[in-house]
């Protein structure tokens, strides 16, 4: 599960939103508008976008985002209101006590087919709600018990397929591990001979690393470097202004050999994040599959956590 919590994608730690105990299930939502195909880089943009517009809408006096989550079509889960937090999608009092409510950022045109990485994604986000968040077995979309035409048909079908993982994936696969009853996580990188944290890394897990039956880990390549810290988040890398990991990962760039932008005395590990920084970091993301198609600069999850892999 690629799972980017609230801090990530620049909102607070924690929701405001009432406490709900337990639900019955889940229901999938679309956003029913324009939306295009979009760079990962620019996904938790659109999420904070979504954010501000419910918080400016004072008809429905909306106290935070009004999903549990939000999936984008990159299969990034991002944490809205999340675990335990009533929704407040799913049209009325009634109904957003009953059920926890998943957005794919999926729309009426542009991009309106969900690429099988959505998919998974909001199979990841139901799983995770049911095993950490008391949902029950039940899913539906928006429209089961609202008149609405969230979310969509396309999604909906889906849906009353039974959401399935694309392609009928239900074990384990090359590059996959699929959580079982009684597994821990030190006890799954045991028996592959990983590095759990290495493993945690790959997928997204932080402290208290929770683990769930039926999640599907991603297994990290072999090889690779130390674990890296966690994400700090995008705010942390802004042109002029000062963080200690700026530092962190121009340490990596030295060692990775990518310094050829520098002020004429050599590129040097500093807090600051420069023009320079940002230079460097795009040659970075050029020279690797993962990023080359959006070599802004600007360093997310993805890159942040391949320099620390690769740097050894």
């Amino acid at each position: 599960m690629r799972l980017v919590d609230r801090r990530a994608w620049g909102a607070s730690a924690t929701s405001p939103a009432a406490y709900l105990p337990s639900a019955r299930g889940v229901k999938v939502h679309y956003l029913g508008s324009a939306y295009p195909s979009r760079k990962h880089s620019l996904c938790d943009d659109y999420v904070r976008s979504i954010q501000a517009a419910h918080l400016a809408n004072t008809r429905e006096g909306y106290v935070d985002i009004a999903y549990n989550a939000v999936v984008c079509e990159h299969g990034y889960v991002y944490e809205g209101r999340g675990l335990h937090k009533r929704t407040g999608a799913n049209g009325n009092a009634e109904l957003n006590g009953r059920d926890y409510a998943v957005c794919a950022l999926l729309g009426s045109s542009g991009l309106t087919e969900p690429p099988d990485a959505m998919l998974n994604g909001l199979l990841d986000a139901i799983e995770w709600l049911r095993a950490n968040g008391a949902a029950g077995d039940w899913i539906g979309g928006h429209k089961d018990g609202y008149a609405t035409a969230c979310p969509g048909a396309v999604l909906y079908a889906w849906v009353q397929a039974g959401a399935p993982r694309p392609g009928g994936a239900s074990g384990d696969g090359e590059d996959t591990h699929t959580v079982r009853a009684g597994d821990t996580l030190s006890g799954i990188a045991r028996r592959l001979d990983l590095d759990w944290r290495e493993l945690a890394k790959v997928n997204g897990l932080t402290e208290p690393y929770t683990i769930y039956v039926g999640q599907v880990l991603d297994l990290p390549e072999l090889g690779g470097g130390r674990p890296a810290p966690p994400y700090p988040g995008r705010s942390a890398f802004v042109l002029g202004r000062r963080h200690q990991a700026v530092t962190e990962l121009d340490r990596q760039l030295v060692r990775l050999g990518f310094t050829r932008h520098h002020d004429g005395n050599g590129y040097q590990p500093g807090p600051l994040f420069t023009a320079y920084t940002r230079r460097n970091i795009s040659d970075f993301q050029r020279s690797r599959p993962e990023l080359s198609n959006d070599p802004d600069g600007y360093p997310g999850p993805v890159t942040w956590e391949l320099a620390h892999m690769l740097s050894g």
